[in-house]
């Protein structure tokens, strides 16, 4: 998945980004390091390489919202019924309902999901002193960052091009409703059954953590591991004074 289609679909849909690989199991206070392609690597945890008893969380969105967006003008969707053959793959079967998908360019998408519910961690700043302390003690790289809220999602499907002019069907398993929405359409029970050129996909019934945030310490705090005494204190007053902007900032910066 491309950097591109990773900004995209964070910028339309949610200040939250899609987690790579998909089905990575973070959780809040994860320590990740970021690939030049956008994967995530798990590093450790705040309770391991930091201070035990740092992490403390509040629900952010107590109520489960679903979610339906795609890219561009020249994404087309579209519903057909039981019974109904595909226009773009006539030969398919045709006995259970499905969807046929068309992407005029690459990195065009299509996302639906449901019950998505959002937690995040509280107290954020308590963490600076500690994230200098380790990086001084060489147990904390500069390019690591802290997950600090995450998206959980009952069910998701997720659809991208690579290529232009590719085409998607999908057949829906789980019985619809003619006016449902399109999210719930998307998530019954979806599998592709044909493709004109190779896509990105992530399809799921079943819950998974599918979007973060991540922060990390912005490069202008990092001093060397033998700074002396006197200097430490000044760094440390002013990681406690500093803004969020001058101290904070999201870890995709650094693509």
């Amino acid at each position: 998945m491309s950097w591109k289609l990773i900004k995209s679909i964070q910028e339309k849909e949610t200040d939250l980004r899609l987690i790579l690989p998909f089905g990575l199991n973070l959780k809040l206070g994860d320590v990740i390091g970021v690939g030049k392609n956008g994967d995530f690597t798990l590093e450790g945890t705040a309770n391991s390489i930091l201070v035990p008893g740092l992490i403390s969380t509040r629900t952010e969105q107590p109520a489960k919202v679903n979610l339906y967006n795609q890219s561009g003008s020249k994404t087309h969707v579209e519903f057909r019924g039981a019974g109904t053959a595909s226009g773009l793959f006539p030969g398919l079967p045709s006995a259970d309902a499905g969807v046929d998908i068309s992407f005029g360019s690459a990195d065009e998408w299509v996302l639906a999901l449901t019950g998505r519910s959002l937690k995040s961690l509280q107290n954020i700043n308590n963490f600076r002193r500690p994230i200098l302390d380790a990086y001084r003690w060489n147990v904390w790289k500069e390019d690591w960052a802290l997950v600090t809220s995450l998206a959980t999602v009952d069910k998701m499907t997720l659809l991208a091009s690579r290529t232009s002019d590719t085409k998607v069907a999908l057949s829906l398993s789980a019985p619809i409703v003619p006016n449902a929405p399109a999210e719930v359409k998307l998530t019954a029970g979806a599998t592709i059954v044909a493709t004109s050129a190779q896509i990105t996909q992530c399809i799921t019934s079943d819950p998974i953590v599918a979007f973060c945030s991540a922060i990390r310490v912005r490069d202008s705090w990092w001093s060397g591991p033998t700074i002396k005494t006197l200097d430490r204190a000044q760094v440390e007053k002013n990681a406690t004074e500093a803004s969020d902007g001058e101290f904070w900032e999201d870890v995709d910066v650094l693509e």
